[in-house]
């Protein structure tokens, strides 16, 4: 066995798909494998720094360790939503290998924690007379809430667990992670190309580049003849409220609330998704002249006087325009233009009355913005009727169940966009049903939205890798 050939596997992405996929493999293939994992790292202006700073000066640990490797998800608010119902279709997944979505979730948990994760978890079934009475509230204004257990990982304690993480995988298999290292592309015969006409075949490839990536990986399933399927697009806005107003959901009930809202004009679905409780307001830059707004939290305690949490529309397009990353990217564009390529901010009572916010009014409204670097105006501008009728609907009856919420001072930011990947064609272990031993996985192929969701497909990829190097 010593000197039989190492089978390679290349992985693209080093965000929680990529990672648990290469711990599954090293953990069941042992030394008869070699895996690396490229990570391209976010652009420099969209990492979060636990200081509320921009990731350039690269002095503290957090900035030298980022690079990408942990993900877009575990570096904003870094919740893990420890649900099968939350972050795709899960139990569909998993029971198509028969596997248990419920038990890899666990499985997945108690990685984090070994690793740092704090022990904490935020269960709305341990305070049932509280939970009852808040689902009492939602029925009677037909707000639909959806009971989570989440764990908090914290941006200022993120570093550690993918600090820890990186080191289990390196010591315990051997497997090389390089941060900063783009793949530009890949071929059928699983070769990648890199800059300065480096290149790297491997026996097996799982390319799950993740959010920020997902633009790259459909242009490559483009050239190669992967179907790809368009899905509905999430656009909105982000609320930023003063913290008081969220306390009791979020310290009592549930960390990140999910409430779920049809709105009565359009009949348009919107929910509130990535809650931080005493957290900031942060600047996105998604491309060349497109910004936008996300949200992240320090840690369980928070450093903020304000909460926020994205309101988002979710909208699905037919033909002729099917694109609904080209129809998001338009609105994004559009926003940014207004705001001299910064994020808008107005306050709900403006945009009510159909007036522009201006700095002079911000200095003075009771919520003061935990982002200074955005653009007073005016969102209605902007964004299409239809979407700011839906906000301030949805606000009116959140407003029933979290009274505050509809203030006029509460501050609106736009553009909160979240991009909706196209769904990669696979079979029931993510392998393209064109190319063989090629593997999809995370929230960039379309499999997944958030942590423990990318990492459940992660482990299933990795699950048929390992069925096929058995069997061979």
């Amino acid at each position: 066995m010593e000197n039989q050939k190492k089978i390679r596997v290349g992985i693209i992405g080093a965000g929680s798909a990529g990672l648990f996929a290469a711990n599954e493999l090293g953990k069941e293939l042992g030394n008869i494998i070699e895996i690396k994992i490229f990570e391209a790292g976010p652009p420099i202006d969209k990492r979060i720094c636990p200081q509320n700073m921009e990731y350039e000066c690269a002095q503290c640990d957090p900035c030298r360790i980022m690079s990408g490797v942990g993900g877009a998800g575990a570096w904003s608010s870094g919740i893990l939503n420890l649900n099968k119902n939350i972050g795709g279709d899960l139990d569909k997944l998993c029971s198509r290998i028969n596997i248990n979505a419920d038990d890899l979730i666990n499985e997945i948990d108690r990685y984090f924690v070994k690793n740092g994760a704090p022990n904490q978890v935020f269960d709305p079934r341990r305070n049932k007379d509280q939970l009852k009475a808040l689902k009492r509230k939602c029925a009677a204004v037909d707000i639909r809430f959806i009971p989570i257990k989440q764990r908090l990982l914290g941006s200022k304690n993120t570093p550690k667990v993918i600090k820890n993480i990186r080191k289990h995988l390196e010591s315990e298999y051997d497997i090389k992670i390089h941060p900063n290292m783009r793949v530009l592309s890949f071929d059928k015969n699983r070769t990648l190309y890199f800059e300065k006409a480096k290149k790297e075949t491997f026996d097996y490839l799982l390319v799950a580049p993740g959010r920020w990536g997902m633009m790259w990986l459909a242009e490559q399933c483009e050239t190669h003849g992967i179907k790809t399927y368009y899905k509905a697009l999430d656009i909105g806005v982000r609320i930023e409220v003063p913290s008081i107003i969220m306390e009791e959901i979020c310290e009592q009930i549930q960390r990140d609330p999910k409430f779920h809202i049809i709105t009565p004009t359009y009949n348009d679905f919107i929910r509130t998704f990535c809650v931080n409780h005493k957290g900031y307001v942060v600047k996105e830059n998604y491309e060349e002249n497109i910004v936008g707004v996300n949200g992240h939290q320090i840690s369980i305690d928070g450093e903020s006087e304000n909460s926020n949490f994205a309101f988002l529309i979710r909208q699905k397009l037919t033909r002729p325009l099917e694109d609904t990353t080209k129809y998001g990217r338009s609105i994004s564009l559009q926003t940014s233009i207004l705001g001299g390529y910064k994020p808008l901010v107005q306050t709900l009572g403006d945009l009510k009355n159909g007036h522009r916010s201006r700095l002079s009014l911000i200095k003075r409204n009771p919520v003061q913005p935990t982002l200074k670097d955005a653009t007073p105006g005016d969102i209605a501008m902007a964004y299409p009727y239809r979407f700011i009728t839906d906000i301030l609907e949805g606000l009116e009856i959140l407003d029933k169940v979290i009274p505050g919420v509809n203030n006029k001072s509460t501050l609106i930011y736009a553009p909160e966009f979240k991009r909706s990947a196209k769904r990669i064609e696979t079979n029931k272990y993510l392998e393209s049903k064109k190319i063989n031993n090629i593997f999809f996985a995370g929230d960039g192929a379309g499999l997944s939205r958030g942590i423990i969701a990318a990492a459940v497909t992660g482990k299933i990829a990795a699950k048929g890798i390992i069925s096929k190097i058995q069997t061979h």
